[in-house]
C-alpha cells in the first residue's frame, strides 16, 4: 500500500482574523491547493486536517451580537459549523486545482467528532481562550448568567476560558481510513474534531470544550499508519526566535529534537505543543515532519525551505 501524508494547516493560514473575509479565505484555500499540488501528483494517500480557532471566533463574535434576538451557539455546534465551512471552501479549492491539471481524485469532507474523558482536569479549570473580548462588567456579567469561566489578557480584555481536554478516538476513523486508502484526499477532523464524551450507556454527547488540533493530527496520522506530517503554520517568526527559520531548509534528527525539547525555554505555547505533537508521532513510528509558512510551502517541498525534522534530507521532494 502507497505511504500515507497527514497535513496539518493552521485555522490562522486560511482566516487573518477578524480582517478576514469569506472571499479571502477562499482565495487562501485556492493557494493552499495549488502548493500542495506536487503531493496531489504523487502516489501518497493524503489526509488534510485544519485548525479552525479564528473561524470559532467569528461564529462566537456573531453569536454574542445576536444574543439578544437569537439562541448561543454551543462549543460542539460551534466546531461542527466550522468543520462545514471550511471543509467545503477546501474540497471545492482542492476540486478545481485538481480539474485544472487534468487529475483524477476524489476529494471529500468528513464531518468528525473526537471522544474525550468527561472527567478530564481541564473540564474543572478550563484554560483555553477562545471568542471576542469583554470588559470588566461584561465578563462578569456572563459569569454569572452563564457559568463561563472568564481570564484577563493585561491590555485586551477578558475571554471566556473554555477546557481543552486530551483526545482519545476520533469516532469515524474507520471510515476516514477506508477513503484515504481508495485514493480519496480526505479532510476531516478540522479544529480538533468536535468534542464528546461517550455516556454510561454507551451513546455520544457533545460537550463545551475545544480538542488540540496537534494532538488529534498523530491520532489520525498513527491511524493511517503515516509516513509524514506535514505542519502548515501562518507564521514562523516564533520559531526562527528559537533558531529554527524555515527561510532554509534546516534538517534536525530525532535526537536533536529530544535534546531540544529538554533544554529550551519555550516562550511560545504554538511553537513547543507543535515540536512536542512532532516527537510523539516519531517516536510512534512516523519519518519524517516538515514545518513551514503557506508562503514558503512550494519551496519547502522543492527541498528549498522549510523545517525537516526526522531526516537527514527532505524526503517530501521525492516527487514526479
Amino acid at each position: 500500500m502507497n505511504k500515507a501524508i497527514v497535513i496539518l494547516v493552521n485555522g490562522e493560514v486560511l482566516s487573518d482574523k477578524f480582517s478576514s473575509t469569506i472571499d479571502s479565505q477562499r482565495d487562501k484555500a485556492h493557494e493552499l491547493a495549488e502548493a500542495l499540488l506536487p503531493i496531489f501528483k504523487s502516489d501518497l494517500r493524503v489526509a488534510i486536517l485544519h485548525g479552525n480557532k479564528p473561524q470559532v471566533g467569528f461564529v462566537l463574535y456573531r453569536s454574542e451580537l445576536a444574543s439578544h434576538i437569537l439562541h448561543s451557539v454551543p462549543l460542539d455546534v460551534c466546531g461542527a459549523d466550522t468543520q462545514g465551512a471550511t471543509g467545503y471552501m477546501l474540497v471545492q479549492a482542492l476540486h478545481n486545482v485538481l480539474r485544472e491539471n487534468d487529475l483524477q481524485r476524489p476529494v471529500m469532507s468528513v464531518v468528525t467528532q473526537t471522544i474525550v474523558d468527561g472527567d478530564d482536569p481541564q473540564f474543572k479549570q478550563p484554560t483555553k481562550a477562545i471568542g471576542p473580548y469583554f470588559d470588566r462588567d461584561k465578563a462578569e456579567q456572563h459569569r454569572q448568567n452563564r457559568g463561563w469561566h472568564m481570564i484577563l489578557e493585561p491590555g485586551r480584555g477578558y475571554r471566556r476560558a473554555v477546557p481543552s481536554p486530551m483526545p482519545l478516538e476520533i469516532v469515524e476513523m474507520e471510515g476516514i481510513k477506508q477513503l484515504v486508502a481508495n485514493g480519496t484526499i480526505v479532510i476531516a477532523a478540522g479544529g480538533g474534531g468536535i468534542p464528546v464524551v461517550r455516556t454510561a450507556s454507551g451513546s455520544l454527547r457533545g460537550v463545551e470544550a475545544v480538542v488540540d488540533t496537534d494532538c488529534v493530527s498523530c491520532i489520525v496520522a498513527g491511524a493511517l499508519h503515516a509516513s509524514t506530517l506535514l505542519m502548515v503554520i501562518d507564521r514562523d517568526d516564533k520559531f526562527a526566535m528559537m533558531g529554527l527559520s524555515t527561510e532554509q531548509p534546516v534538517y534536525l534528527s530525532r535526537a536533536d529534537l529530544n535534546a531540544f525539547l529538554s533544554n529550551a525555554s519555550f516562550e511560545s505555547n504554538s511553537v513547543q505543543a507543535k515540536l512536542q505533537a512532532t516527537a510523539k508521532f516519531l517516536n510512534d513510528g512516523g519519518e519524517q515532519v516538515t514545518i513551514t509558512t503557506l508562503r514558503k510551502l512550494p519551496a519547502t517541498l522543492a527541498g528549498k525551505a522549510g523545517l525537516h525534522i526526522g531526516v537527514a534530507q527532505p524526503a517530501l521532494v521525492q516527487f514526479g
